[in-house]
């Protein structure tokens, strides 16, 4: 599989100072962050804000109205001088595909400028084989497309995939046949999609790509620091520090499921992937006769599966405590923010039980980030998937303000 796109990889080589071009381009992008975190604004508001003079804002969003990318609203009376104008993002100044393959289905999104989901299908299957995933793609995305109408299918700028790291290789914590999975080794997914959208086409690791949907549309918007848990068949890691969304090099930040949770000296210690991660729910509720654990992810929750959840939630929480203090004492964050692939009322009892966890640890000397419940659940690896060209092309990145050399 090919590598993620380098979207939160902040290390640069040779870099020189910016030029009218790339301060011109920040400038924007600084306007178009404020507009979708707080919605209508003035051009008032917007040079109060960023403290760029009225006429500079002038220039800037008559630019920016002129590209379709922003609306104008009706003027405001009743302030003290002129009535003003307010502003807002065009839900359909500019679209975007997003693409999100799990182990256990596959989401299409079509999303508006705005964030605004304009069209979505999803199909669940029992295993992500790579051929029957791109037959998928073939009949889901030329449908997805053609819900648009015909002005919004000129405005697609991208594509974004989330899926996880790797696919092969799992197959026995899947409860697959071994070799299941290989196929994917041999999909390059990014040429696959870009050859049958048509447009630039970006790739993320799905828990990224899920930390990316919180930064920009849940309760990561008012955090600046904050490690990202998405409990899912696998549970993985996403990172922002100072409200960007941080990859690495090697798209390995946070990897946080590799970490090990106890010792080396007593023998090879379990990584947290084995500790709090779905599967071994699901492997618990199969051994006590529930054919169809998924079922319990999409609202089934009979009192003996909520029973087998609790006695499996009270391990991971321990471990997910363990995870969050040692991060802690490496970053200093704000904020750990927990999501996952499960209904509302299971994460919130996770998240107590974590919190209830972390209490039992020596934190002496460590700044305890506050735990939170995301507000985006498990549609966040779609949403991320969806919003990743919009990110790419538009985010407020301040290496925008350099040149490579």
């Amino acid at each position: 599989m090919k590598a993620q796109s380098p979207i939160g990889d902040h290390t640069s080589a040779a870099l020189h100072g910016g030029n009218q071009v790339s301060v011109g381009q920040y400038n924007e992008r600084l306007v178009i962050s404020l507009l979708r975190r707080h919605g209508w604004l003035t051009k008032a508001d917007l040079a109060r804000m960023t403290g760029l003079s009225a006429q500079t804002m002038t220039v800037i969003v008559k630019r920016l109205t002129a590209s379709g990318l922003l609306l104008s609203g009706d003027k405001m009376r009743g302030r003290v001088g002129q009535p003003s104008t307010p502003f807002a993002l065009n839900p359909h100044g500019a679209v975007s595909i997003g693409i999100k393959i799990g182990r256990r289905s596959l989401d299409l999104i079509a999303m508006g400028f705005d964030g605004t989901v304009l069209a979505r299908r999803t199909e669940r299957f029992a295993m992500p084989d790579a051929g029957a995933t791109l037959r998928l793609l073939d009949a889901n995305l030329p449908a997805l497309v053609a819900e648009l109408p015909a002005e919004q299918q000129k405005r697609v700028i991208g594509a974004g995939i989330a899926m996880p790291r790797s696919l092969a290789g799992w197959e026995a914590e899947l409860n697959l046949p071994s070799g299941a999975l290989e196929d994917w080794n041999d999909i390059d997914i990014v040429a696959e999609v870009e050859s049958r959208v048509g447009a630039r086409t970006f790739l993320l690791h799905d828990v990224s790509a899920a930390c990316l949907a919180e930064l920009c549309f849940g309760r990561g918007k008012e955090i600046q620091n904050f490690l990202y848990l998405y409990v899912g068949s696998f549970v993985g890691g996403g990172l922002v520090l100072s409200n960007q969304l941080q990859t690495g090099a090697h798209g390995a930040t946070a990897a946080i499921g590799s970490l090990p949770t106890g010792l080396g000296r007593d023998g090879m210690p379990a990584q947290l992937i084995e500790r709090a991660s779905l599967t071994g729910f699901e492997a618990m509720a199969r051994a006590a006769g529930r054919d169809d654990p998924h079922s319990f992810y999409y609202g089934e929750q009979d009192d003996e599966t909520i029973r087998i959840f609790t006695e499996w939630a009270e391990d991971a929480s321990d471990s997910l405590a363990f995870a969050i203090l040692a991060t802690a004492s490496v970053l200093d964050l704000d904020a750990v923010v927990l999501a996952g692939g499960l209904p509302e009322d299971r994460t919130r009892d996770l998240l107590r039980m974590t919190r209830s966890a972390l209490d039992r640890y020596n934190s002496k000397g460590v700044h305890l980030p506050e735990l939170h419940q995301a507000e985006i659940g498990i549609t966040a690896r779609a949403i991320g998937s969806a919003f990743l060209p919009i990110y790419a092309n538009f985010s407020l990145d301040r290496d925008s303000l350099l040149i490579n050399g």
